[in-house]
Order: structure tokens, then sequence, then C-alpha cells
């Protein structure tokens, strides 16, 4: 199985998770939360742009929350994948980086075992994908106002992939 992850983030370095998302390949799992509190470092474009698009409400979790929360939805989709590895699909090295430091409990005193998964990055995949995505958004005016929404972002990577796969 391979789930397709999207973050958002607040700080020029990447380090403030605002929120994530990961979708399977078959559409079936999927998993969204967002930080409670938000991060304070917000530049511009994150407080104009993505903080507007958040959803809040349930999926505004606090770390610890979200940290147990993850580890849920890995721990499930890994059975469901069994036999076969489950692979997380990025198309930015930073996704990968934030899912880290949300299973590893973000600053929290212990942290659980962080499972293990295979990596799958979609950037080699060239401008079939990049045209792939970019076509997705072009082709729906209320997909395209939602962009920088993790997991709308998420659905779309799945969406390019699977396009490509043909």
């Amino acid at each position: 199985m391979i789930l397709f992850i999207d973050t958002e983030w607040a700080d020029a370095l990447a380090n403030e998770l605002v929120s994530l998302a990961l979708v399977s390949d078959c559409g079936r799992y999927e998993y969204y939360a967002e930080r409670e509190p938000l991060p304070t470092a917000g530049n511009d474009f994150v407080r104009d742009v993505v903080y507007r698009l958040l959803e809040r409400g349930d999926r505004a979790v606090p770390d610890l929350e979200f940290t147990r929360s993850l580890h849920e939805f890995i721990g499930a989709t890994q059975r469901a994948a069994k036999p076969k590895p489950l692979t997380v699909a990025y198309d930015h090295r930073n996704d990968l980086d934030l899912l880290g430091i949300a299973l590893d409990g973000f600053d929290l005193p212990e942290s659980p075992p962080r499972p293990w998964f295979a990596e799958l990055e979609l950037r080699p995949l060239g401008r079939d994908y990049e045209r792939a995505v970019e076509q997705r958004f072009s082709s729906d005016p209320q997909l395209s106002g939602m962009r920088h929404h993790a997991l709308v972002d998420a659905r779309v990577n799945r969406d390019a992939w699977l396009q490509l796969q043909g």
C-alpha cells in the first residue's frame, strides 16, 4: 500500500508542522490532523493562505493526541498492507521530515518507537507528474481554491500518480 503525504508548515525552515495528511492509493484510508495550538511563527503566506483553509474543530489536536492518532493510523495501514510493506510517497522531503517529527512526539519528553515504512519520492517522475498535478488543479476551480490544504494536496498527489500508472 502506498500512502501519499502532504504537510503544511509555518516557518521558513519547515520545522513547525501545521497540518499533515496521508491518503492511500486505494482511497480507503485517510488521515488528516492539524496542530492545536497552531505554531505562532507563520509568515504572511501561512497566515493568509494555509491558516484560512484549516478545518479546526475535531481536526485540531494537541501534540500528544496528534502523535498517538498518527501511530494508530500507520499501524492500521501496515496491517492492511501485509504482506507487502507500507510505502510513503512524497513530493517534498520536508513532508517526510515533518512526518518524523510528528511520529517522534514533537517536543514531548517520551516518544514511541517510529514505525518502519518504505519511501517513494515523486519528483523523479518529472514533468509528466507535475503536469498531472497542475491539470487536476486547473480543471476544478473549487479544488484549486483549496490548494495548500494538506488533505486536498495529498489526494491530488495520489490522483496524479495513479494517472501516470495508467
